[in-house]
């Protein structure tokens, strides 16, 4: 009984502080030791489905593919082909998982769509990259700017990659 009376005002006063802490978070800033959210913290993090920022040549982080990731394939000669593997059921990332383009040029996909399945994941949502299947070609042309994700159907944690174009 003697350690209840000791430990009940010591939990007064953590409440006490705890709820002086959470009510002054609005300013964005400091740490919070009490575990509660910050409406100011990480609010410039990458995310994983976002889009490109039209301000600027700088794509959003698509599928782990960022600015100095991508392969650039922007010149006219370029093959701009992605590999994968063939009929295999094991996943291995595509090669590059991540290509820049320019505005109407295409990218073409050669492997085992039976056993990959390509649908788009992520990026800016007018995306021409559809869910493809039962091929082992297959070209998607590119009219429009932007950050453009895909990913195995089958393998999505492992498969994944972006297509940047740029004007």
């Amino acid at each position: 009984m003697r350690r209840v009376l000791f430990i009940g005002p010591m939990l007064l006063a953590l409440a006490f502080a705890g709820a002086h802490c959470s009510s002054s978070t609005t300013s964005g800033g400091g740490g919070d030791a009490g575990g509660g959210s910050d409406s100011g913290a990480d609010s410039s993090t990458a995310d994983s489905g976002g889009g490109t920022d039209s301000s600027s040549d700088a794509p959003a982080i698509v599928n782990g593919c960022g600015t100095a990731d991508f392969a650039d394939h922007t010149a006219a000669s370029d093959a701009r082909a992605i590999t994968f593997p063939g009929d295999s059921e094991l996943p291995a990332q595509y090669a590059p998982p991540c290509i820049k383009i320019k505005v109407g040029q295409s990218v073409t996909w050669n492997g085992g769509f039976t056993a990959h399945p390509i649908e788009p994941a992520g990026g800016d949502t007018n995306t021409p990259i559809l869910a493809t299947s039962g091929v082992t070609t297959k070209s998607f042309a590119f009219p429009n700017a932007g950050t453009f994700g895909f990913e195995c159907a089958n393998h999505p944690l492992s498969m994944k990659g972006a297509v940047f174009v740029v004007p």
